[in-house]
This record gives C-alpha cells, sequence and structure tokens, in this order.
C-alpha cells in the first residue's frame, strides 16, 4: 500500500531500529552480535557495561562478559528471540542457565519467567527436591513454596549427604535437622505403640486357648 500522495511519512516512535543498536559480545572466545535494546531495557548492569552510543567508524567493539559460559548466554538469548513465539518448553538445565545470568546482570523479569517454569506444578514431581528447596530461599520466593519439597526430603529414609549438605544454606539444614529428628521420635513411638499391641493380641489369643 502506497503512502497518499503530499502527506510524508513518520517514524514509528516504538517499532523503527536501526542496524547501530547492535553490539558483539564475547563468551568462551564465541562471538555473539545481538539488538542492545532488549539487553539495555532489562539489564542495569549491562547497560553500565556497555554503552549506549557506541562509535559507527573503525571496527566493531567487542564486549567481553568475563567468567560467562557462552552456553548459557545462548540460553539467555533464546530467551529474546526465540523462533518459536508461543512455545517456551525447554529444559530445566536451560531455564537454570538464564536464572544464573539474570541474577548476574540484574535481570528482573527474565528471572522472574525462569522461576515460573523451575517452579511450575508440572515440573514439581521431577524436580531435584533439594533445588526446589534453594529457590525457594531466593528473597523473591517463599519457603512455603517448598513445602512438598521438605516433606520429601524430612520423611526419606536416608539423612543428608555431605555433598547435599554443602548445597544447602545453615538455616535450611536446621529446619530439616529438627523436623527429621520429630518425625524419627514419633515414628519410635509408633513403633512402641506396635510392640504393646502386638503383646496384647498375644496375650489375648493365649488366654482364649487356655
Amino acid at each position: 500500500m502506497n503512502t497518499p500522495p503530499g502527506k510524508p511519512s513518520a517514524q514509528s516512535p516504538h517499532f523503527y531500529f536501526r542496524d547501530r543498536g547492535m553490539l558483539i559480545l564475547e563468551a568462551e572466545n564465541v562471538l555473539f552480535r545481538v539488538h542492545e535494546h532488549f539487553l539495555h531495557r532489562d539489564s542495569p548492569v549491562l547497560r553500565d557495561l556497555v554503552p549506549t552510543e557506541i562509535s559507527n567508524t573503525g571496527p566493531e567493539a567487542i564486549f567481553h562478559l568475563d567468567g560467562v559460559k557462552s552456553k548459557d548466554l545462548e540460553h539467555l538469548l533464546w530467551l529474546y528471540y526465540n523462533p518459536l513465539i508461543t512455545d517456551y518448553t525447554a529444559p530445566r538445565s536451560t531455564w537454570l542457565a538464564i536464572l544464573r545470568l539474570a541474577d548476574r546482570f540484574s535481570m528482573t523479569r527474565p528471572a522472574q519467567i525462569a522461576l515460573e517454569h523451575l517452579m511450575a506444578p508440572t515440573a514439581t514431581a521431577s524436580t531435584d527436591p533439594l533445588e526446589r528447596i534453594m529457590l525457594c530461599e531466593r528473597p523473591d520466593m517463599s519457603r512455603s513454596d517448598a513445602r512438598d519439597a521438605y516433606v520429601r526430603v524430612c520423611t526419606r529414609e536416608a539423612a543428608l549427604t555431605a555433598e547435599e549438605i554443602a548445597r544447602l544454606s545453615p538455616a535450611v539444614v536446621g529446619i530439616i535437622g529438627a523436623a527429621r529428628e520429630r518425625i524419627l521420635r514419633m515414628r519410635s513411638g509408633l513403633e512402641d505403640e506396635a510392640v504393646e499391641v502386638v503383646h496384647w493380641a498375644l496375650e489375648q489369643a493365649e488366654g482364649e486357648s487356655d
């Protein structure tokens, strides 16, 4: 459709992008050339790291992300460039990677999206209960959202291993320890009651046989 004669076109204030709004990020010797808009919008950390105005003269600047895994960055960028706009099905490892970088770069909304997928009811059964417990220790989460995970850990036969304790905060270890100790006492009491019931049943049987 052509513009009517005599009426000049105006640039959309929201959706008129220029190619110069691109930046190159480097993670583990892998280069990513992406739009700066999303990263500047969502991350105050990246806003400080990458200037909003990049010179158009000379070679393009490369911004190194020290300590960032290239695969993790790829997962974070997938959140913005997903070709299947309504389908964000991904493994837990992908969402955990997104959450790691979202936390590192202070990206509130990407972190919320990752948590929504990690804490979804459909993901509960396959989730490591200790992982879920620690996710709920975040300041933007509630410990009550990990009740089912606490029940699974506190009622299992095996105590926490040294490796598991290393994953948890002292507060969480204390909660689990206190709950398991009380549960063991309850079980012990039930076993004592069971012994008394058996003895009673035997005595009743002996009395009837006399």
